[in-house]
């Protein structure tokens, strides 16, 4: 492929970089690339990642280390004078996307290409830089080609490619991102002394450029100072937390030169995600000296129009004080394409001169969409009245109970309007989802031209879990969805539909091992649970039913530890203790003399920590063995805990009979987390287990003293 991309990156240096540095400023002008040629040494790949957690079974994620050291040759010429690029080199991280996995050649629907963070890309300019006495050339040129490079594959850009046809891959186009990240950029104490003057007295001239993938924001400058207060708020859309970082560079104005480099640091995002909220100074790098203080707050998407007006009122209070207005919800506008758009009339400068008649030829249409202060325009397709854009846009939103989206329908070659659209951002607030997709008829057009576009709202909110009624309807759902332990798990040919289970437990209660409530498994069939045995390691898991119906809006304490709840929640979701459940699932592998334990999630947990959250995981024993001691993740500030873990006994189908699982959620106790550890426990008498199938129950969790008061009286 590597000389095939070396003519792309010929065309782009050539084309879009020459100009936009011939147009920086008026000493570039002459600015232009001689000669360029890449070389024969191809990129290398240092390293290949490829994700198991967190994805679906139908997606492949795998990241990709690129290391570029090139023996390229590039000329380039100012002023007369000409010079040469050397010791150009690439380092970044590329992310590959292979999604739906389908059945047939090439056995993934579409792939996605983009860079995580901006690459890191260094060179050297000969002979140029010093023979016109041009400070920050190399810095110009530098930022020119890394924004060009961003503009095309850094997040939130991309490139996706169809690899099958009549497979849908609008996932790939329009990925619905992971969240909005809010920058507080407030202030910084200790900076290096930039500037030195005659008396030996230094200051500096200190602001702060901040750049998340494609996106860069600054500060202002304040001068004279080595402990600026900039007080500055930033927001940007987070594509994907894992694997982003946020680069920071605090900078020493100097007008007429370069600016000096008061010191660097990077803050990967995923943690930032985890926590909600982080405001630290932190230590700025490859400087003597010099803190910086920041806060950033994670938001969440939520589809809950309910949320709206909670958003509103703190944005007004805490934009108030920054003297910023914030967003309170994100756009999403897919411009799919337009149908029965106009033709125009043309006529050259000799059909004007000698009364020619003009003639009607097919636009060449784009699209501008307006929000606010903020204009997104599409590509132009060429010589089309019903043109395919296929293009995602997103914006931050103020307030859409006020707020409009404007679109105009443009044609390239004479610049009139074809068409527009106005829609007031409030209609969907009353939408199924926030979302209305359909065409839509254009205003001021001459004939029945519409529209293709799905406009999407998310209410942004710093709650991670903010409905409660849906969520633990899709937790306790009946319906047939797999875990990750069970998912893309079917029937052999022939087995047919897994007929309903007896409304018995599959383990039966003891007092001790009871299920959280009475439920109606779907087991699958003998011969389901036969073919499951030909991967062992498979474990077939079964969905529960809902338990009841769930009162709405209901606010619960304990123990005066505020819990997590925003919309809906009942006490069915606390357990009979009012402790919580955890879901489990049980399976016996008589080949291989395994029993197999899979920790799915648990909710409603208690808050035990001063955030009030928890930190949560699980420990598992085979009693009576105390050395048989298995432990799950921790999962940090969060009271609905995801594992998906599966842990393994060997264990004869006879020493079963005898065993009980001891299965404990404890508290990992840590900065913010209390002394208290226990968080509830459940004991399962495995002599009452089905060995013949797989058995997933939620299960109440209660006090250990609970446990061994019901062991006394037995």
């Amino acid at each position: 492929m590597w000389p095939f991309i070396g003519e792309y990156v010929q065309t782009l240096l050539m084309t879009q970089v020459q100009k936009t540095v011939q147009d920086s400023t008026s000493l570039m002008g002459s600015f232009k690339f001689v000669n360029i040629d890449l070389g024969d040494i191809p990129p290398r790949i240092g390293g290949v990642k490829v994700y198991t957690e967190k994805v679906k079974r139908d997606e492949i994620y795998m990241d990709l280390d690129i290391i570029y050291s090139s023996d390229c040759e590039i000329e380039v010429k100012l002023k007369g004078v000409s010079a040469g690029i050397k010791d150009l080199q690439l380092h970044g991280t590329v992310r590959v996307i292979l999604k739906p996995l389908i059945n047939q050649a090439p056995f993934f629907g579409g792939i996605s290409v983009f860079f995580l963070n901006n690459p890191n890309i260094d060179f050297n300019l000969t002979n140029l830089a010093n023979a016109l006495d041009l400070p920050g050339l190399s810095d110009m040129v530098h930022t020119i080609i890394q924004e060009n490079i961003a503009s095309i594959m850094v997040l939130p850009n991309r490139i996706v490619v169809e690899m099958a046809k009549g497979v849908k891959i609008s996932k790939l186009k329009f990925p619905s991102p992971d969240g909005v990240l809010r920058i507080h950029c407030l202030e910084a104490k200790e900076l290096v002394k930039a500037d030195i003057g005659l008396m030996g007295k230094g200051k500096s001239d200190p602001y702060t450029v901040i750049r998340v993938g494609a996106m860069k924001f600054k500060t202002p400058v304040i001068n004279n100072t080595i402990e600026p207060e900039w007080n500055s708020v930033f927001e940007t859309i987070i594509d994907q937390r894992d694997g982003q970082f946020m680069d920071v560079e605090v900078r020493d104005e100097d007008t007429g030169g370069k600016d000096d480099k008061l010191g660097t640091l990077s803050v990967e995002l995923s943690p930032v995600a985890d926590k909600g909220l982080v405001d630290n100074w932190l230590p700025l790098e490859n400087v003597k000296s010099g803190k910086l203080h920041l806060r950033l707050q994670w938001l969440y998407l939520s589809k809950d129009p309910l949320l709206l007006n909670k958003s509103i009122l703190a944005n007004n209070k805490e934009g108030a004080a920054s003297k910023n207005d914030l967003s309170s919800c994100i756009l999403m506008v897919n411009l799919d394409s337009a149908r029965e758009l106009p033709k125009q009339f043309t006529a050259n400068i000799f059909d004007l001169l000698f009364s020619r008649s003009k003639k009607m030829s097919e636009p060449s249409p784009y699209v501008t969409i307006n929000v606010g202060q903020k204009t997104e325009t599409s590509n132009v397709v060429n010589d089309s009245t019903d043109p395919r854009w296929e293009q995602g846009f997103r914006f931050l939103v103020h307030d859409p109970n006020f707020q409009v989206v404007d679109l105009k329908v443009k044609d390239k070659k004479t610049e009139m309007v074809l068409g527009e659209l106005s829609f007031p951002l409030k209609n969907l607030l009353a939408a199924p989802n926030l979302e209305d997709d359909r065409f839509f008829q254009l205003k001021k057009s001459e004939s029945n031209s519409e529209i293709s576009v799905r406009f999407a709202l998310r209410v942004l909110t710093t709650e991670q879990k903010v409905n409660w009624k849906q969520d633990t309807e899709n937790l306790m759902s009946a319906s047939a969805q797999s875990t990750s332990v069970d998912e893309g798990v079917k029937p052999a040919p022939g087995a047919g539909s897994p007929p309903p289970a007896s409304p018995t437990n599959p383990i039966s209660p003891t007092g001790k091992g009871k299920p959280a409530s009475p439920v109606s498994p779907t087991a699958p069939s003998a011969q389901a649970a036969s073919a499951n045995e030909i991967v062992p390691e498979t474990v077939q898991s079964v969905q529960s039913q809902a338990p009841k119906a769930i009162p709405p809006a209901k606010t619960l304490e304990r123990e005066g530890s505020v819990r997590q709840r925003v919309t809906s929640i009942g006490s069915d979701v606390l357990g009979e203790h009012r402790m919580g459940r955890i879901q489990l699932t049980l399976r016996y592998s008589m080949q291989r003399g395994k029993l197999a334990v899979v920790v799915h999630k648990c909710v409603g947990l208690p808050a035990l920590g001063k955030d009030n959250f928890s930190d949560p995981y699980v420990r598992l024993f085979l009693l009576p063995d105390r050395g048989t001691k298995k432990k799950t993740k921790v999962i940090n500030n969060n009271l609905n805990p995801t594992f998906d873990e599966t842990f393994e006994y060997s264990v004869t189908p006879q020493e079963l009979v005898g065993r009980q699982l001891e299965v404990e959620v404890k508290n990992d106790t840590g900065m913010f987390s209390s002394s208290q550890k226990d968080m509830g426990m459940v004991l399962i008498d495995l002599a009452e287990m089905d060995v013949s199938k797989a058995t997933t129950e939620w299960y109440d969790l209660c006090p250990e003293s609970e446990i061994k008061r019901k062991e006394t009286d037995i």
